[in-house]
């Protein structure tokens, strides 16, 4: 049997390619940049950028057209003290020939900024450097003219004052966003604050898409106890999906070897190195739907490929 209709992919690094010093998060600390320059940290966004290439053509020869960017690509970018002045101009054109390359190899890129992004807080200043953040990433899947698949991940985020009011605020700030923001961004269900069911309204109201995040609902599922009820709330999931015309974005992970049901949050929720099993309610959905989804394993690009060993998976 071939599994179809699943594009699989992976995080950031590739572990093949990092052994070989390859690989697109090169950073440093914030007093590295007062001394050296911005011109410093204008050197390392080159070489992250320059490494791309290398990772879009390894994942082609292996079969994975689904990768997430890094968003340490551009250290500081987004930083108070440097954001208004960084010169992006400068990689304007290495942008643009990169995104073709991504074309070329038919690769889908993703970002899934850090968790700091929440436009529910409760605190303005959160929320602006959330915008600003977001807003970044935005722009960098522009300039390398990414198509609508090219999406920005983000949890709920905050609960203070309730979890109503706190995606009230989502739905306001999410109006401050630049127009490529809004048109990128999807949420995704967490292990902590929002389930699949609590963004459901908000996915509805303003037309942003949820990533089904299995493992965190395996964690946090709400009122959904069963397969049967959590493929009838995926089908209106990729409603919204399918009235944006993108390629619905799901993402899969496992605890460690030994974690059992009666452990912590904290010892569930930490990714093992592969990932062992396909959900059912996701090979019921591949039965009508292309889906691209993000293995979040610590083994990376080679979870991807054991999986695709294991089911035959064809793109």
């Amino acid at each position: 049997m071939v599994l179809t209709n699943l594009n699989m992919g992976y995080c950031c690094i590739n572990t093949e390619l990092r052994n070989l010093g390859i690989f697109t998060s090169r950073t440093c600390r914030l007093d590295t940049v007062r001394e050296k320059g911005i011109e410093y940290i204008y050197d390392l966004a080159h070489k992250n950028i320059d490494d791309l290439s290398a990772i879009f053509r390894w994942n082609y020869k292996n079969d994975i057209f689904l990768y997430r960017m890094s968003s340490e690509m551009f250290p500081f970018a987004s930083h108070p003290e440097f954001y208004s002045n960084y010169d992006f101009e400068q990689f304007r054109e290495k942008l643009k020939k990169i995104g073709a390359l991504a074309k070329h190899y038919n690769q889908t890129l993703t970002f899934h900024p850090g968790q700091y992004n929440q436009i529910t807080s409760h605190r303005l200043e959160v929320v602006d450097q959330s915008i600003i953040d977001i807003d970044l990433h935005a722009k960098i899947l522009d300039l390398m003219e990414c198509g609508d698949d090219s999406i920005i991940v983000i949890h709920g985020g905050s609960k203070r004052d309730g979890k109503q009011v706190s995606l009230d605020r989502l739905c306001d700030n999410f109006q401050r966003l630049s127009d490529s923001a809004r048109k990128r961004l999807v949420l995704e269900n967490c292990e902590m604050a929002y389930c699949i069911e609590d963004l459901l309204p908000v996915s509805q109201k303003i037309g942003v898409p949820i990533v089904i995040d299995y493992h965190h609902h395996n964690i946090h599922p709400g009122t959904i106890k069963s397969d049967n009820q959590l493929l009838e709330i995926t089908k209106l999931v990729l409603e919204i999906w399918n009235k944006r015309v993108i390629t619905p974005l799901f993402h899969l992970s496992e605890s460690r070897p030994g974690i059992t049901l009666s452990d912590s949050i904290t010892a569930r929720r930490a990714h093992s190195d592969y990932v062992h099993t396909l959900p059912l309610v996701l090979l019921e959905t591949l039965k009508n739907h292309r889906i691209n989804l993000d293995i979040e394993a610590k083994m990376k690009e080679q979870a991807v490929l054991r999986l695709q060993q294991k089911y035959n998976i064809k793109n």
